[in-house]
């Protein structure tokens, strides 16, 4: 969301490495069974469409020899899989301009969509016959589904493909999309006349958050790390860099909360001198481990789910006041965060320093591939 009627695009990247190591009370029975297994959440974690099918069908044959939590584990994957790859994906590769019906957030609504070289954006045009405003979305169509490797250390590490950054795009864009056709024409021209500042860093809340839900693992990565560069420049009044802290700062109240629940998101061993939350949010960014779990996706995609399911239209009536894991909040605009800022750095200060002292962050730190920092170069 660069511009009034160019609502901008997120990306980020991708879920990488080995399956998740399991305890011996969550293995199959069989080795061959166990195989079948890792080879699943190999497949979903680093998803494409034709892997997730082989290895899915070759999970059944063994389902009967998986342990309990395994089979709630497969039972988990399918479902999600059949979410972020609904039945309308398929237009989203269109060469020409298409409309369908797409879900997000569980509602149904008409997606506009029109091809082009831009990398991803939502576009408002005034309809003179209907006389109101209507909405399209557009994204580079060969990107969707693209196998084609990424450029770059950080993307060679988390085996980052073209077709993860399209997914994020995609899921971002329909999620302003999402939000906007939530109001009729007079509301949208206020909003964007009287309350721009804080209806365009909403709207980039909103499209990240709906990206975090509904992509796969790759995609769910790609839309962290994608918004390193937001967080690094710290521009007070652009969106997308509110929009991104917010969100790095409700994953960062959780995870420092609990660091050993969290493997791959690793936490700095000293706690910064100045600014506090957002060197700390960097870092985390910077530092996602390659080894990226199945239970740290699963994680974030229900911490997203629960807060914008249950307190979204809240978020949205209070002018962006974001209720975090640690019972403080975060404001989406810089001028009326400023005092909540300095609660914050306080908290992030204090528990990360208690679990330095701990052992907690070393201990965490230890996970192979660490301290790799990984930032990806700006593409949009």
């Amino acid at each position: 969301m660069r511009a009034c009627l160019l609502l901008g695009v997120a990306v980020f990247l991708v879920a990488a490495a080995a399956p998740t190591a399991v305890a011996a009370d969550d293995e199959a029975r069989t080795a061959e069974a166990q195989r079948a297994y890792e080879d699943l959440v190999y497949a979903y974690m680093h998803y494409d469409t034709a892997s997730w099918d082989t290895a899915y069908k070759t999970a059944m044959k063994q389902y009967n020899s998986f342990s309990t939590k395994q089979k709630g584990d497969v039972s988990y994957m399918r479902r999600t899989e059949a979410d972020f790859r609904p039945s309308w994906w398929k237009n989203c590769k269109s060469s020409t301009s298409i409309s369908f019906t797409a879900n997000v957030w569980g509602k149904n609504f008409t997606a506009n969509y029109m091809p082009s070289s831009s990398l991803g954006y939502q576009g408002l045009v005034w309809d003179e016959e209907t006389k109101s405003i209507k909405v399209y979305v557009s994204w580079q169509p060969h990107m969707v589904d693209s196998l084609r490797p990424l450029g770059g250390d950080a993307a060679k590490a988390h085996q980052i493909r073209e077709g993860d950054e399209a997914e994020a795009i995609i899921w971002h864009e329909l999620g302003h999309n999402y939000i906007t056709i939530g109001f009729n024409t007079d509301q949208i021209i206020e909003l964007y006349t009287k309350y721009r500042i804080l209806f365009q860093s909403l709207q980039e809340f909103y499209a990240d958050m709906t990206a975090l839900y509904h992509c796969s693992p790759p995609g769910r990565k790609v839309t962290m790390m994608l918004r390193i560069s937001e967080v690094f420049e710290n521009d007070a009044i652009e969106s997308h860099t509110r929009g991104a802290l917010g969100i790095g700062s409700y994953m960062l109240a959780a995870i420092l909360s609990e660091p050993e629940k969290w493997p791959s998101f690793h936490l700095p061993t000293t706690v910064p001198e100045t600014d506090v939350e957002r060197k700390t949010i960097l870092y985390m960014y910077e530092h996602i481990d390659p080894h990226y779990t199945l239970e740290e996706d699963r994680a974030i995609r229900e911490m997203v789910g629960s807060l914008i399911m249950k307190q979204g239209s809240t978020i949205f009536r209070s002018k962006g006041t974001i209720p975090l894991p640690n019972r403080l909040q975060y404001k989406i605009t810089t001028s009326e965060d400023r005092d909540l800022q300095i609660q914050r750095d306080k908290w992030v200060a204090e528990t990360l320093k208690k679990a330095i002292e701990a052992g907690a962050v070393a201990k965490v730190q230890k996970t192979e591939g660490h301290p790799k920092r990984f930032r990806l170069p700006t593409t949009w």
